[in-house]
């Protein structure tokens, strides 16, 4: 990138400084002088010179030369041989020929231009011939998470690679961030239990409730739904539905039985009255037997030994009616607690219910204060050094993502690298989490 003449050059020049041509110098040794000036005062490029885009910072040297026929000397304009700085705004500042576009072009091109505009300044018959070549580039940054960001010098032909070794590699070295990076895991491990608590919990209310609305199937909560993929997660799901089927089956059963039991009462009640009617009938025809029989024995027309069996008779069938409604009244009990104990039955999965529920809701508060707790001391360490925190993934791994800040066409530009990519002047490389930003949303970003 660089534009230089040789050595030899260098002794022609200064040995035509001081030595006039004489005049019977043959118009070839004249072409070949003219030559000579021409390697003298031109500029000799690398193919790496002529794709290097000049920016704001680079330090240019400078040297302007004039090849005089008349004296056969090569002439330097000292005023312009120097070291120049292109400023912010892009533009080298030289004496004489004043403010030169500079960003954006090629060494080749501002030289020229300065060759162009000091011939129009001076008024010089033919263009004088620049030589320029970058005395230091302009730096490159890296920031994000390395042991020493900041401003660098750039070298031709540095990769990232050096780039970050230069940096003193990825991710924190002080031991201090070392012990905040420890504390960090720590309290992320909580969250994660946290989290699977939360999950438990969450499955086992879904189940609760299901049985608290009389649901026949459990409605599990969205946010546990978008991760039914995760096994775990499956798992907790398939053991509550499992322990929902079997508690419904086994309400039910016992239901079932009570009704059972009930249609038999039911049915029971049925051929008891019956038969309590039919006992009636029959009591009112011994009693009527009976009271004939005494009217013949009042009247001597039979003997007291058939008043006496019509009396038995009639007394039996008094206690059969008296046994049968006894019988009637308990089963008709039997079947109002058959309804009290299926109502009781219900009531006792709902109570476990309850319980449960009660149970869940002080679990998941104090899930949820602990969380946010912890989510609170990792926001704090986020504060306090956002690399111990950015620098490792979820599962304690460090990941980082590196890309370059560069501009392209005039706009900048976020590029993807390797390890191997060229850094550029002026480049800044960027140093981050593979799975976010480095910005004020990392820290939220890694919490949660």
């Amino acid at each position: 990138m660089k534009f230089w003449i040789s050595k030899a050059s260098r002794n022609r020049k200064i040995a035509s400084a001081h030595t006039v041509a004489p005049r019977h110098v043959s118009a070839k040794v004249g072409a070949v002088i003219a030559i000579a000036s021409m390697i003298v005062a031109g500029f000799v490029t690398s193919s790496r010179a002529d794709e290097y885009v000049l920016g704001p910072l680079d330090t240019l040297k400078v040297r302007v030369f004039e090849w005089r026929p008349s004296t056969g000397t090569t002439y330097e304009w000292t005023p312009l041989s120097g070291e120049f700085v292109v400023s912010a705004g892009g533009n080298l500042s030289l004496p004489i020929v004043g403010t030169i576009p500079a960003a954006g072009q090629t060494v080749e091109a501002v030289a020229d231009a300065i060759g162009e505009r000091l011939q129009k300044q001076v008024g010089l018959q033919k263009k004088p011939n620049a030589s320029l070549e970058v005395a230091a580039y302009r730096p490159f940054f890296i920031s994000g998470l390395v042991a020493t960001p900041g401003k660098y010098s750039y070298s031709p032909g540095l990769t990232v690679l050096q780039a970050l070794s230069m940096a003193g590699g990825l991710g924190p070295s002080d031991p201090n961030t070392l012990g905040i990076q420890r504390d960090a895991l720590l309290s992320q491990g909580d969250l994660r239990s946290l989290d699977a608590e939360r999950m438990a919990l969450a499955a086992r209310k879904a189940r609760v409730d299901a049985i608290l609305s009389d649901s026949e199937t459990i409605t599990f909560p969205t946010d546990l739904l978008a991760r039914s993929e995760n096994p775990l997660v499956a798992k907790m799901m398939e053991e509550e539905n499992s322990l929902f089927e079997t508690r419904r089956r086994s309400m039910d059963s016992e239901l079932e039985s009570l009704s059972q039991s009930k249609i038999l009462a039911a049915n029971q009640i049925k051929v008891l009255t019956a038969k309590s009617i039919s006992l009636e009938k029959q009591i009112d025809m011994a009693t009527k037997d009976l009271n004939s029989v005494n009217k013949l024995v009042s009247q001597g027309l039979t003997v007291s030994a058939r008043q006496i069996g019509a009396s038995q008779n009639l007394a039996d069938l008094e206690a059969r009616s008296l046994d049968t409604s006894l019988a009637l009244v308990k089963t008709k009990q039997d079947l109002a607690k058959f309804d009290h104990d299926a109502s009781e039955v219900r009531d006792k999965y709902r109570v476990d219910a309850l319980t449960e529920a009660s149970e869940l809701r002080g679990r998941l508060a104090l899930n949820t204060e602990k969380a946010q707790t912890t989510r609170a001391v990792l926001r704090n360490i986020a504060n306090r050094s956002p690399a111990a925190l950015a620098a490792i993934d979820n599962d304690g791994s460090p990941t980082f993502a590196i890309s370059i800040d560069r501009h392209v066409g005039g706009v900048l530009r976020n590029l993807k690298v390797t390890d191997n990519d060229a850094i550029a002047p002026g480049d800044i490389l960027r140093v981050e989490r593979a799975d976010a930003p480095l910005s004020s949303q990392l820290a939220e970003k890694a919490i949660q």
